[in-house]
């Protein structure tokens, strides 16, 4: 290689190094997290809470998932449709997300959204009741009290399919 060749393989070396430093320097400034879609919905820019969270829920982020799921059951940023936030809460809860499991509890318990289904609200609250936050007293306090009050209108059997449900549910997430 004569000393051109290499002067000129060097610098493009340099080039793309630099290049790529600098790509992945400023990737952060306009990769969408989650963390920036939270902050667009608490400042009530649901519009571009919506351009964040859809592309993160359909990838599969419980959270954009679950928040997708509020966006829906409350008319923020798009049509209210309680049937769509049950399936992004569904999406979401089955990932593991205590605050979708908790709110697709309640749809199930009282029929927003969702077929009133005793069996999979009593899955879903005990769930959630497992993995909230410990500082979400109001939410597992409601849980318990929904929990409680669908328990006594169960039959036994159904009692014994929402228990077993839970625990299929826990050994699979645990693995």
């Amino acid at each position: 290689m004569n000393r051109t060749t290499a002067l000129w393989a060097g610098l493009l070396g340099f080039v793309a190094v630099a290049g790529l430093i600098v790509a992945l320097a400023i990737s952060p400034l306009f990769s969408h997290t989650v963390e920036k879609g939270a902050v667009a919905y608490a400042d009530g820019d649901f519009p571009r809470a919506i351009a964040i969270f859809r592309p993160l829920a359909e990838d599969g982020d419980p959270a954009a998932q679950f928040y997708l799921g509020e966006m829906y059951r409350f008319g923020r940023g798009v049509k209210k449709d309680e049937a769509r936030a049950a399936l992004w809460y569904k999406k979401a809860a089955n990932k593991g997300s205590p605050e979708a499991q908790y709110a697709l509890g309640m749809m199930y318990a009282t029929g927003i959204g969702v077929s009133v289904d005793f069996v999979e609200s009593y899955r879903w609250l005990s769930l959630a009741n497992f993995r909230l936050s410990p500082w979400e007293t109001e939410r597992r306090e409601r849980s318990v009290r929904t929990r409680d009050t669908i328990l006594r209108a169960m039959s036994q059997d159904d009692v014994e399919r929402a228990k077993s449900l839970v625990i299929a549910w826990d050994r699979k997430w645990q693995k």
